[in-house]
């Protein structure tokens, strides 16, 4: 039997299929602190569609496959994380992997599932078993809004961010299962109008609002007498008047919040309330020394700390009417309306009254001057 050059092409082509086939230790791979007994393996960038081919030692605590090409649809990847059982950090961000994979790890303390395609924040029951994770980070996913039964797996929790995550709104009972643990919470750079979720949480510690759209502080944010920072920034706040949560954290003596409110167009004729609480002795606001007026034009661009509401002149400035204004304008406009329609009506029917009656007198009139002509 004759050996030509295509089957030694072929039988070279399948003993490298077999080479590269076989199982190759994570560090032979990806970057590893130790080669022996590695703490730290950072796999990113690897081009990684399946973890098959890779052992992991047991002893790595920190875990990082980002930017790869993983969706741990394959219960043989979902084994080999769950398999390394001291693992604390793992980083999956930059994947695709759509859904939030079904991790059973017990000394996991740290998740992060930045830009992985996810359109919900459901945890499977699973992560029940994660009884040391602290924190997790779902940023810049679609995940548009949040409900009460995707988050609930997540019962030892302290902190989360969802950041830059399109989110429009939260179910008021989202965090209610995780609430008791829940600390901190970033929801920045979102689309959120609204807090009614935080009547839920009771140990919470800061909550991240900037770059969201409130247009007022929520009224929410009065329960917490344990809370200790709140951000607005870069929000659409432009009132602030005496029915503000500021206002009744100066009635309960509340002296160490923390709230800041950079960045918001402050309309500072409807807001004199607000500058005169900034230049108190128990202001709260700890960027106040940042916050410009957006209205007036008058005042545009005018910190708030250098004005003196006693001066203000607000009487020649264009008026800017809140809420309140427009109801009150409103029912004054309707009570004008209704008074020049019942005007006009009464005008109308006397005049109506009156020209009947003289029309009656002038035909009388004429019937006696025609009596009177024929006589």
């Amino acid at each position: 039997m004759k050996f030509t050059i295509n089957h030694l092409l072929i039988g070279l082509l399948f003993l490298i299929g077999v080479i590269h086939s076989e199982p190759r230790n994570v560090c032979d791979i990806c970057v590893c602190d130790h080669l022996d007994n590695p703490l730290v393996a950072r796999c990113d960038e690897k081009n990684l569609t399946t973890l098959t081919e890779i052992i992991f030692n047991s002893t790595i605590e920190i875990l990082s496959l980002s930017h790869n090409k993983l969706t741990f649809k394959s219960i043989d990847d979902l084994d080999k994380i769950n398999n390394i059982t001291s693992l604390k950090t793992l980083i999956l961000s930059d994947n695709p992997l759509s859904l939030i994979p079904a991790l059973s790890l017990p000394n996991l303390t740290d998740l992060q599932l930045m830009n992985t395609s996810l359109l919900n924040a459901t945890f499977p029951k699973s992560f029940l078993n994660c009884t040391k994770l602290q924190t997790v980070v779902l940023s810049n996913n679609q995940l548009v809004k949040l409900t009460s039964n995707e988050l609930k797996s997540l019962v030892f929790l302290t902190n989360i961010t969802i950041d830059d995550a399109e989110l429009t709104s939260i179910d008021h009972d989202t965090f209610v299962n995780i609430s008791q643990n829940l600390h901190s919470i970033s929801l920045e750079s979102n689309s959120l109008q609204s807090a009614e979720f935080l009547l839920s949480i009771m140990n919470l510690v800061s909550v991240n609002f900037d770059k969201n759209h409130f247009k007022q502080l929520p009224m929410e944010i009065i329960q917490f007498n344990h809370a200790k920072q709140f951000y607005f920034r870069d929000n659409q706040i432009s009132v602030i008047n005496e029915s503000s949560p500021l206002a009744s954290w100066i009635n309960t003596n509340t002296s160490d919040m923390e709230i800041y409110l950079n960045n918001n167009p402050f309309d500072c004729c409807e807001s004199r309330w607000f500058i005169r609480y900034l230049i108190g002795s128990q202001n709260l606001v700890k960027d106040s020394i940042n916050l410009t007026c957006a209205l007036p034009k008058t005042y545009a661009g005018k910190r708030l700390l250098d004005l003196r509401v006693e001066s203000m002149d607000c009487s020649t400035d264009p008026f800017h009417p809140s809420k309140a204004h427009i109801s009150k304008l409103v029912v004054l406009v309707a009570c004008l309306i209704s008074i020049v329609v019942f005007i006009v009506i009464v005008v109308g029917a006397t005049l109506y009254r009156r020209n009947r009656g003289h029309f009656r007198n002038r035909r009388g009139y004429e019937q006696i001057r025609g009596v009177n002509a024929d006589a």
